[in-house]
């Protein structure tokens, strides 16, 4: 099914030819680092993205060159791929003490993995030295499922345990979901001309958005920018404070119009960026 998806989103792209709106210096490319490693899935797409932009593209494997700002000081764009489920640990010290308490009565709903307990303290570093070091408050990061929810949770934003279990939603696996994109002035309405578009799902976690409204002003480096099933699924967020944004659909495995304006907006921003130093 993954394939034929991916097929078809590569014979639909190459109809839609995309000027780039920024260019590097003859032999220059841009350094798009994987948090842990991209797949097959996205590397194809990173290399469809640089094809269609006319920007070349270096994909490394952020893990293997360093920890926290070392790392980020050898790229000039950061994706932080789709994965297992986050530990609540990485949250639970900022939340309530009544979530807290239900959450650690429900950790039976969270998927625990070898690569969740790699991930996790790598991921949380990584993205709080790009939240928190000034040099790359203009680096593009692209978050995506659970990188989108890292991202959250790195601002303290607790989780989902299971969407099925306390939302009696089905949990989104191989499917399509219609994503709202909020009507307010974000970097998100702005890069799409539509306001509804539809995005391949793979999750059953995401954003508690009842807790995030209720304690809104707790996050103000981070605005929730699009959803859907009437506003119970954070579909987007993005960082006030950088040029960053999570979605908790799939772009790489969604059609051109869903995936295309976020993989043109990472390779012209991590272009401007790379011009920049």
């Amino acid at each position: 099914m993954t394939h034929k998806y991916l097929f078809i989103s590569a014979l639909l792209l190459c109809a839609t030819l995309v000027e780039a709106k920024c260019e590097l210096p003859k032999g220059e490319k841009v350094i798009i680092g994987c948090s842990t490693g991209c797949s097959l899935v996205y590397r194809m797409r990173l290399h469809l993205a640089s094809l269609f932009t006319g920007i070349p593209v270096e994909i490394t494997d952020m893990s293997k060159t360093g920890e926290g700002v070392d790392a980020l000081e050898k790229v000039d764009a950061v994706v932080v791929p789709g994965g297992e489920d986050i530990d609540p640990r990485f949250y639970l010290d900022r939340v309530s003490q009544e979530l807290k308490t239900y959450t650690e009565k429900n950790l039976k709903l969270v998927e625990f993995t070898p690569e969740g307990s790699f991930r996790d303290p790598y991921e949380y570093t990584l993205i709080k030295s790009y939240s928190q070091t000034p040099r790359f408050e203009k680096m593009p990061m692209l978050g995506i499922c659970r990188g989108m929810q890292m991202m959250a949770v790195t601002e303290g934003i607790p989780l989902y345990l299971d969407i099925k279990e306390e939302l009696g939603i089905e949990n989104r696996r191989n499917l399509f979901d219609t994503i709202e994109i909020e009507k307010t002035a974000s970097l998100l309405s702005s890069l799409y001309e539509v306001r509804q578009i539809n995005g391949f799902k793979y999750h059953h976690q995401g954003i508690r958005m009842p807790y995030y409204k209720m304690n809104k002003e707790a996050y103000p480096q981070v605005n929730v920018t699009a959803t859907s099933h009437e506003g119970k699924f954070a579909e987007a967020i993005e960082y006030t404070h950088r040029p960053a944004i999570g979605v908790q659909f799939h772009p790489e495995k969604s059609f051109p119009e869903a995936s295309s304006p976020l993989f043109n907006w990472l390779f012209n921003k991590a272009c401007e960026y790379k011009n920049s130093h």
